[in-house]
């Protein structure tokens, strides 16, 4: 019997995955690559990754991230979400780990819990200056200005590569240039601690006000994982309750459908 190969978006035959109507639409070419990350076709799903493809636009810029990083912000000082997020990372952290690039520092909630740690060495980078000058100022470590699509490290160099909500700023035709990255910088037993923002409606968005360049699952981000040589060992997912943020959470373990997670974070190693 012939198997008749249809638009995963709007079903129309002989357009396996993706009609072209819908590869002018980036968001609909995310869905797609949800749906295929999904049922498992991650040979199809990496060939969803070109940049022939439509991409949601990319607004990230050095002006940008200076004006959002040009204070300084504390741990203790934030959401019940981003302190579930730091937490869960901080403790994907394996014991004997004693370099450690933070990608994308940002305020350097991380950098307030490797800190304690003596036999820590700390790396970082920021596209904003004023990041880079709060956290030399704050840590002792090595921070500098830098763009993702710039870094440069020894290869085999680092214990654990951190990237705390980066990855949604990356356009899908750079993702697996930039995972293929973090996988030389690693030390062959070392391990990257991924996080990512899940079902926050980007598409029905009028702004973009995080500049987020995707739209992640957990399928899709274990899928591009496995893709770039990863494999995944822990993956948690949490929630953006703006109060009762304890109690809610506590609720949300026995009425899973209750709410939708709105953060994945990942821990996986080198294949």
């Amino acid at each position: 019997m012939r198997i008749i190969e249809r638009c995963l978006i709007c079903n129309i035959i002989n357009n396996y995955p993706i009609c072209k109507k819908c590869t002018v639409n980036p968001f609909e070419v995310e869905k797609c690559r949800q749906i295929l990350a999904q049922i498992g076709n991650l040979k199809t799903l990496k060939e969803m990754y070109i940049s022939s493809m439509a991409e949601i636009e990319t607004l990230n810029t050095p002006a940008f991230w200076n004006k959002k990083l040009d204070k300084i912000f504390y741990f203790k000082d934030q959401d019940g979400m981003t302190k579930e997020r730091i937490k869960i990372a901080f403790g994907f952290i394996p014991k004997d780990a004693k370099r450690i690039l933070d990608v994308g520092a940002g305020y350097g909630f991380i950098e307030e819990f490797l800190s304690a740690y003596k036999n820590i060495e700390i790396f970082g980078n920021d596209i904003s200056d004023n990041a880079v000058n709060n956290l030399k100022k704050r840590f002792k470590g090595n921070f500098r200005v830098e763009s993702i699509y710039q870094m440069s490290y020894p290869k085999s160099f680092f214990d654990v590569v951190i990237m705390l909500e980066i990855l949604e700023h990356v356009p899908p035709s750079k993702i697996f240039n930039i995972l293929g990255k973090i996988r030389k910088f690693l030390k062959k037993d070392g391990a990257v601690i991924i996080s990512v923002p899940t079902n926050e409606g980007l598409d029905k968005m009028t702004d973009n006000p995080n500049r987020h360049a995707r739209m992640y699952t957990d399928y899709l981000i274990k899928s591009e994982l496995e893709i770039s040589g990863f494999k995944v060992i822990q993956l948690k997912s949490i929630y953006a309750f703006k109060n009762l943020y304890k109690l809610k959470k506590t609720i949300a373990i026995f009425l899973r459908n209750r709410w939708l997670p709105n953060d994945i974070i990942v821990l996986a190693k080198p294949l």
